[in-house]
């Protein structure tokens, strides 16, 4: 019985080793065999690659410009500008193209167009030349599209303007700190540079949009002028310093606060009010604080007109204060009240 086991491990490892039997040449078999895998795989790679690189294919493909890395449109950038000449239209910061070929030209296309070429540059005597006349594209890749297709090279004389800057800072009170004044920018206006048709339309610049949130007395910080016209006009500075105050605030309080009633067209008319007086509730600087406890200048106060148009049978008291105590988050309570009036008295 052994013996016909062992002549059956014999013929087995005769199919499988051939006639190698031990055990270091059954290893170099094995090691034969797996490099002559691996070879295999990658010449069926190389072949799957370069069959698969030899097919069209589409590919989009960014041309950078100079204009991404200028800052403002001058020599070397674009050659033939003069410093009395600006451009009418923008210059395009990217060139972007569609492109049809053998898929190893669309990838030396894109990867020159990424870490090799230089950004092209531009020539304002062409007048409008066709962009496809910037791209160094071989015969055997073709451009399905492009954009833009066309650049303008329209000049004009070109003047320079001073114009405020407008803030477009979005500002949000975290109680007990309010905003109070208007920000004030240093610099508040910028020398503004271009076409004359643009510039005759410019009334101010903007800063970029931002949101800033009251966490102290005063709030003080750096931001960027916007840049959308950037290519077309030149800034001289381009940021400026916002600052605004944002003082503590406290809760003040009005109570028994009798309502006035404006605008009665005669005196034989009686409006009476229910209840007569409301409650004032409000945020209030620190520094305003004790003036506005004492002062008869906090109203509240409904117009007749109000009364006679209404329709409810109740209406609501509006408070009237001084500018300078910068009252915020004002309540009144209640918040609408009911009315009577003595018809056979009109």
């Amino acid at each position: 019985m052994l013996s016909k086991l062992e002549r059956l491990w014999r013929g087995v490892r005769w199919t499988i080793l051939g006639r190698q039997s031990t055990l270091g040449e059954q290893e170099k078999s094995s090691g034969a065999r797996r490099r002559a895998m691996i070879f295999s795989l990658a010449a069926s790679l190389m072949i799957w690659l370069m069959l698969s690189l030899s097919e069209n294919y589409h590919l989009s493909v960014e041309y950078m410009t100079c204009v991404s890395q200028a800052e403002e449109i001058s020599s070397p950038c674009v050659s033939g500008m003069h410093e009395d000449s600006a451009l009418v239209q923008p210059l395009p910061e990217a060139i972007r193209a569609t492109l049809y070929g053998p898929g190893l030209n669309l990838l030396v296309q894109r990867f020159r167009a990424r870490y090799w070429n230089s950004p092209i540059t531009f020539d304002s005597d062409q007048g409008v030349v066709n962009t496809q006349l910037l791209l160094r594209i071989p015969e055997e890749v073709s451009i399905e599209s492009i954009i833009p297709e066309r650049i303008d090279f329209q000049k004009e004389a070109k003047s320079e303007l001073l114009v405020p800057i407008e803030s477009r800072i979005r500002f949000v009170p975290q109680p007990p700190h309010f905003f109070v004044g208007k920000p004030q920018l240093d610099p508040d206006s910028v020398w503004v540079s271009g076409p004359v048709s643009v510039m005759n339309q410019l009334l101010s610049w903007p800063t970029k949009p931002d949101t800033v949130v009251a966490t102290g007395d005063s709030v003080r910080f750096q931001i960027d002028l916007a840049d959308s016209l950037a290519g077309l006009v030149s800034l001289r500075t381009n940021n400026t310093t916002v600052i605004r105050s944002s003082p503590q605030f406290t809760e003040g309080q009005r109570e028994q606060v009798r309502v006035e009633i404006e605008g009665i067209p005669n005196a034989n008319s009686v409006v009476q009010l229910d209840p007569e007086s409301v409650t004032i509730t409000y945020q209030i600087p620190l520094s305003r604080f004790l003036e506005a406890q004492q002062s008869q200048l906090i109203r509240a106060v409904i117009s007749y007109s109000e009364i006679y148009d209404d329709t409810t049978g109740r209406v609501e008291p509006t408070v009237e204060y001084p500018e300078e105590f910068m009252l915020r988050q004002v309540t009144v309570s209640p918040e609408r009240l009911r009315y009577f009036i003595n018809i056979g008295s009109q």
